[in-house]
């Protein structure tokens, strides 16, 4: 039997018209830097296809050589406007809170890049992570442009100057980081095994400025086909995750079920995922957290009931895990008049 490859990851060619910008601004000459990294036949204001990571990554890195910028990467970030990255930039500027809007941002990860952008929240802190969906280091730049890029969007949204707890990167400290100082302004880590940003948790209850409920559910439905166009990565945690949804949709999900289906033993498939930087647990908890939102936008379900169906002991537990995933309180269901 012939092995299937899996496609390339890859990052949305919306980056190629930013980073023009970013190149333009800093008096540097945009087409001889897409020239240098053979993207010269990419028109400069293209947002249409995906490059490869390898693309992207030597595209930050030949702009900041180009422009003698060693901080290009936060830069890139510091000038995003809303719309700049398409529909996942107006999904989460339509989203209630902070919380929810970083749960779409991660559910919907793909269509900028991809990668995984989670959140773990944990007695008063809660943790954005960023890292590859394959293999493989996050160049400097491009790390610093996805951390600086979380930041700049959480106080846009929330019209507050929100300032993190503490900012991690995988990569080491460079010479300079005054740039960093400046635009974090938090506690800096290199060399911390991953990229991460730390908010104090209660910051995900803070309301997002111009929330729309109704537009919201418009533009996750043209996310979601969005979505579905991107081809498929031959991942198992894309499989493992398929296998615990259909679990969930009739009863509790068990650990021995999916890797019986997956035909492997739990010990193998809880290392397999550990490479893929993920675990049932947190498989369970992406799926909960989506048919949560879900369920509490339409208000057709009381909590206790979503509670229920998503496997859930009581209406307490539930609580806890909603407040983790967005900072807040389940929404009241809706009354239907006659």
């Amino acid at each position: 039997m012939t092995a299937v490859s899996a496609a390339p990851s890859t990052v949305s060619a919306r980056l190629i018209p930013l980073v023009v910008a970013g190149i333009s601004a800093a008096g540097g000459r945009p087409a001889r830097v897409l020239a240098r990294v053979d993207l010269a036949a990419r028109p400069a204001s293209s947002v249409e296809g995906r490059l490869t990571h390898g693309e992207a990554f030597a595209l930050l890195e030949a702009a900041a050589d180009a422009v003698d910028d060693a901080a290009f990467g936060l830069h890139l970030a510091e000038r995003l406007r809303p719309g700049a990255l398409g529909v996942i930039d107006h999904l989460i500027r339509s989203a209630p809170t902070l919380g929810a809007a970083l749960a779409l941002a991660g559910r919907y990860q793909r269509l900028i890049q991809d990668a995984e952008l989670t959140v773990e929240s944990r007695r008063d802190r809660a943790v954005q992570r960023y890292a590859l969906c394959t293999a493989g280091e996050v160049s400097p730049p491009f790390a610093e442009c996805v951390l600086a890029g979380a930041v700049v969007w959480t106080r846009q949204i929330t019209s507050r100057g929100v300032d993190p707890v503490e900012v991690r990167f995988a990569h080491r400290r460079p010479r300079d980081t005054r740039e960093h100082a400046r635009i974090f302004r938090a506690p800096l880590r290199f060399d911390a095994g991953e990229n991460a940003v730390v908010f104090p948790a209660r910051t995900l209850a803070l309301p997002v400025v111009g929330a729309d409920a109704d537009l919201l559910a418009v533009l996750e439905t043209h996310a979601a086909a969005l979505l579905a166009e991107l081809p498929r990565r031959d991942r198992l945690s894309d499989r493992a995750r398929d296998v615990i949804a259909d679990d969930l949709a009739v009863r509790q999900p068990s650990l021995a079920r999916v890797a019986a289906r997956l035909r492997m033993s739990p010990r193998t498939l809880r290392r397999r995922l550990r490479a893929e930087r993920t675990s049932p647990w947190r498989l369970l908890d992406a799926l909960r957290r989506e048919a949560a939102l879900a369920h509490a936008r339409e208000g057709r379900l009381g909590t206790r009931e979503i509670g229920v169906a998503l496997g859930f002991s009581d209406a307490s537990a539930f609580h806890k895990a909603f407040r983790r995933w967005t900072g807040g309180t389940p929404p009241a269901r809706r009354t239907v008049s006659s």
